[in-house]
């Protein structure tokens, strides 16, 4: 299968060091110091106590590429725009797009009504990606693999097992099988599984990132840590239970396992995709994790006092960095 992965940071490089292996036609699309080493050594990805080394074509240029069967988005949401302005070349007739991000997708909520389109006027605000995804190219992807870029070029995920990547399509998308995407990706040594209900695998996993990656950024600890602090994980705790009753406002019941949710025995000392974005003082996915789910409480009348304090110090911590504008 002809592949692109587009994003080419951690989660981006561990599927091209994969995909590579399992004879798929690999390219990457990625920029600044990750680009360069990709072009000069490829990828070195340390993954449990396995190594895995790849040398995919990697450009900033999509029309380098050209069309392709599959594309693998891996950005961080404020990098959206980007991903709009340069997917044209790589979509042929075929071509599905796999987003594989934290958050609310962008693409939440467009089968509703234009005032309950809240994710894609606040992660797609210009409509670019509206206009150059087609809904019958778009696949969501929930991502369970915890991995840093250790530097440039160099991927370390340090857990042993694979990474799992669960597919599902959007409500609005209608019938369309994703066995040969998950087939591609369980060929390259990856667990790809395929849910009917995706909406549900995204809240299972937003109500992790959203109650642990803001506070890790305000206190500058692990996920481990966060949890040996009481006054923490009650906040933490509040934080769940908004969330929930939010989900609860879209059709979706979630069942709270509060010793996984809440317990240092169920965490790692990995820091969290959003405090090794601030740790790097790169743009954070606030809005995806956090602000779209404040103007959804807000939108059913749910009460969050929490969240919506913890996105206000986030927010102001945020720009006093110069990393946010939202």
């Amino acid at each position: 299968m002809k592949v692109c992965i587009f994003g080419a940071g951690a989660i981006g490089g561990f599927l091209a060091a994969y995909l590579s292996k399992a004879n798929n036609e690999v390219s990457l699309i990625a920029r600044g110091s990750n680009l360069e080493a990709y072009k000069e050594k490829g990828i070195k990805l340390y993954h449990g106590d396995r190594f895995v080394q790849a040398s995919p074509f990697a450009t900033n240029d999509s029309q380098e590429i050209g069309t392709v069967d599959l594309v693998f988005v891996t950005v961080k949401a404020p990098g959206l725009l980007d991903v709009g302005k340069k997917i044209r070349p790589l979509l042929g007739i075929e071509t599905k797009v796999v987003f594989a991000m934290n958050g609310i997708p962008w693409w939440y909520g467009l089968d509703s009504s234009r005032e309950n389109r809240i994710a894609k006027d606040i992660l797609d605000p210009s409509g670019i990606l509206h206009r150059e995804v087609a809904s019958q190219r778009i696949v969501g992807c929930v991502v369970d693999c915890p991995a840093f870029v250790d530097a440039p070029g160099v991927i370390i995920s340090k857990r042993n097992s694979q990474g799992v990547f669960t597919l599902g399509l959007p409500k609005f998308s209608g019938n369309c099988s994703l066995e040969a995407i998950s087939k591609c990706m369980f060929d390259a040594g990856l667990q790809a599984p395929v849910v009917e209900n995706f909406e549900q695998a995204v809240w299972n996993k937003l109500i992790v990132n959203l109650s642990r990656s803001p506070l890790a950024v305000l206190t500058g600890v692990n996920e481990m840590e966060l949890a040996y602090d009481d006054e923490i994980t009650e906040i933490t705790k509040e934080m769940i239970l908004e969330a929930a009753q939010v989900a609860d406002a879209h059709g979706i019941k979630l069942e709270l396992d509060w010793d996984r949710l809440l317990k240092p025995d169920y965490r790692s000392e990995h820091r969290s995709s959003m405090l090794q974005d601030w740790d790097g003082k790169r743009p954070m996915e606030i809005d995806a994790i956090l602000k779209v789910v404040c103007l959804f409480a807000k939108k059913a009348g749910v009460h969050s006092p929490t969240m919506n304090r913890v996105l206000s110090l986030l927010t102001m911590k945020a720009r006093a960095a110069g990393i946010y504008d939202g």
